[in-house]
């Protein structure tokens, strides 16, 4: 569990808060004593979120917000820049399958928006928070970049550039305090995974023989969220499939 001993209430923004990994993410820093702002466009999702945190005895609130809308995002960092920032976990993301040869440009557009865009703009908007308080940031980061991926040509390229940005983000930022990492998940227990085509086929090949539970991804994000000597790297969490693949 991440803990903190400082006197001051550690605060966590985290994108795609709503289900799944990030969900996850703000479940376990709640019950760490974290206050939690949720993001994610889905405002049913997010007061979920809020509800069960709120139930538990922990502290959050919701925002709602489109991580491609850099100007709604300037007023999430005008919410939390006057006290400062611990840690940015951006879940937020989207994909669909598509051939790249029938792929449309609206549709190449909406998973690269979605993905590295938003990875850019909740970087950039929250930065000023997170340099007052010497902040993390960890992207999540769909295990799609490290191989060429067949009807994921969009996804595929945005999160290979999401890979880049963490990486020179944490070389333009370790002056100011702030780290930036990313986790690298594979086949992952949630809704996404349960639309995926090619998903018993995919599990077969995992060495562990199966999926990853959203805490345990979790887990490793707020694993590279604490640890206070690792910029620039990614974690990746497949249970060995990238061994045999």
């Amino acid at each position: 569990m991440l803990q903190e001993n400082s006197d001051a209430q550690p605060l966590a923004v985290v994108a795609g808060g709503g289900s799944g990994i990030g969900r996850a993410c703000a479940l376990q820093l709640a019950a760490a004593g974290w206050r939690v702002i949720v993001v994610g466009r889905d405002a049913e999702k997010l007061t979920a979120t809020v509800a069960e945190i709120a139930g538990a005895g922990g502290q959050a609130e919701a925002f709602q917000a489109d991580v491609r809308d850099f100007e709604r995002l300037g007023e999430l960092a005008g919410r939390v820049e006057p006290e400062g920032l611990d840690l940015l976990i951006n879940s937020a993301g989207g994909q669909f399958a598509a051939p790249a040869a029938e792929l449309s440009p609206n549709g190449w557009r909406a998973v690269v928006e979605t993905n590295l865009t938003g990875a850019f703009h909740l970087s950039r908007q929250l930065f000023p928070a997170l340099r007052k308080r010497r902040g993390a940031i960890v992207h999540v980061v769909a295990n799609l970049w490290q191989r060429g991926a067949a009807g994921y040509a969009h996804s595929a390229a945005a999160r290979a550039g999401v890979v880049n940005l963490t990486k020179t983000l944490a070389v333009e930022w370790a002056e100011h305090g702030v780290r930036v990492n990313a986790v690298s998940p594979g086949m992952t227990d949630t809704e996404g995974l349960r639309r995926y085509p090619n998903r018993e086929e995919t599990l077969a090949r995992v060495p562990l023989r199966r999926a990853a539970s959203a805490d345990e991804v979790a887990e490793a994000i707020l694993f590279m969220a604490r640890a206070g000597y690792v910029t620039g790297e990614v974690l990746t969490i497949d249970g060995g499939l990238q061994l045999v693949s």
